[in-house]
């Protein structure tokens, strides 16, 4: 039995978007060390509740507490970037917060991907992509780590 408090924990969550109910009534409770995979079919509101537990959409109606000062890393399904922008890997790994080169470079070799540190973002392959997504989110030192929908690689070297 776990007795620590939650680092997230979500209370009777819903969420409408216009007049549409997307989640409805959603309760969690996440401690520290455990591993959570939501699974449902598309259009069944997952990427919603993360957007939701990211704070980036606002719950219609209920609670989401989170740990005070809870770092969270976060891996998009997606990202769409300017294709006329030159930005190299390292460049994009830097934009967020101020991280060393080292750090960046052994995040990199972590998830398999040191080989893209300097090739331009417009060049990597899908799954490259996804690994660097990954570092990016990794660089933060996150307390809670979310992938909304991360392809199927093995990270289980990132231990």
């Amino acid at each position: 039995m776990n007795t620590s408090k939650p680092i997230l924990q979500l209370e009777n969550l819903c969420v409408n978007l216009g007049r549409k109910s997307i989640i409805e009534d959603i309760n969690l409770s996440l401690n520290r060390g455990e591993i959570v995979s939501l699974i449902g079919p598309n259009g069944a509101g997952k990427t919603t509740l993360v957007r939701s537990v990211l704070g980036l959409l606002k719950p219609s109606r209920g609670r989401i507490k989170k740990q005070t000062g809870l770092r969270i890393g976060y891996m998009p399904q997606r990202l769409h970037l300017e294709k006329t922008i030159p930005l190299t890997v390292q460049r994009f790994l830097k934009m967020t917060q101020k991280t060393r080169d080292a750090d960046i470079n052994e995040v990199l070799k972590k998830v398999g991907a040191e080989h893209t540190a300097q090739r331009p973002m417009q060049e990597v392959s899908g799954g490259e992509l996804q690994r660097i997504l990954l570092a990016r989110a990794l660089l933060r030192k996150p307390q809670l780590l979310v992938l909304d929908e991360p392809a199927p690689v093995s990270y289980t070297h990132l231990r």
